[in-house]
């Protein structure tokens, strides 16, 4: 009876040992993809990061030197831009290496124009996809699809307004900013820390007691990312 149990048990290790070494082959647990967005007066600065959270190194396998496409749509689903529609790749394989704990960004961006023509202030998404064709010498077995909402812009009617003992910036939003808060520089020094932002009736209003000629002003999400920097 003994000898039986040591054989089962043995077999069930067996078993398992090929599916454990698939996992970590291919890569897919350790894998994420995300998509940061950094809407700005006359443009939408896209961040595409692909993460290595796993314990090994993993290698991405693409046929071209496209490595990922996004597009962007209105509030009404309508694809209204392509990244890579126009666009031509080297038909070369490219290979990214990322060791435990990395990861790879791509830069982008976009001027809010679709077919020449500057979009409405509103809402739209950016949906990301990640296009290796082998994980770690694996077909994926999954898509890595990464989607973000912005608005354009991401304020209306804002106006500055100078003042005897700095400025006042007021304007409204399109949607409610929970958690969001702001901070100002001149470019150089920090001249206000980090402050929680507070709108009422999606309406805001910042009194800055600054007399810099010039300023940055940055506002961030409830995550702490910038959604917007602005200079005046």
């Amino acid at each position: 009876m003994k000898k039986l149990i040591v054989f089962f048990s043995i077999l069930i290790i067996t078993c398992l040992i090929p599916l454990q070494a698939k996992a970590e082959r291919d890569g897919l647990s350790m894998i994420s993809w995300n998509v940061h967005l950094t809407p700005k007066p006359n443009q939408l600065d896209i961040e595409l990061i692909v993460s290595n959270t796993g314990d090994s190194d993993v290698t991405l396998e693409f046929p071209t030197s496209q490595y990922y496409d996004y597009s962007i749509y209105d509030a009404s689903n309508k694809e209204i831009f392509r990244f890579s529609k126009g666009r031509y790749f080297l038909q070369a394989f490219q290979y990214v290496n990322l060791p435990k704990g990395t990861n790879k960004v791509w830069k982008s961006s976009w001027d809010y124009t679709s077919q020449g023509k500057k979009q409405e202030e509103g809402m739209y998404m950016v949906k990301a996809t990640l296009l290796p064709t082998k994980i770690n010498g694996e077909r994926p077995t999954k898509r890595y699809v990464a989607s973000t909402e912005f608005s354009i812009p991401l304020f209306k009617d804002f106006t500055i307004k100078k003042l005897d003992n700095g400025v006042i910036v007021t304007g409204e939003t399109f949607h409610p900013l929970t958690g969001y808060s702001y901070s100002v520089d001149d470019g150089h020094n920090e001249l206000i820390k980090k402050t929680p932002l507070n709108t009422k009736n999606e309406e805001f209003a910042l009194e800055l007691p600054i007399q810099t000629h010039s300023y940055i002003l940055t506002i961030y999400n409830e995550e702490g990312k910038p959604v917007y920097v602005g200079s005046f």
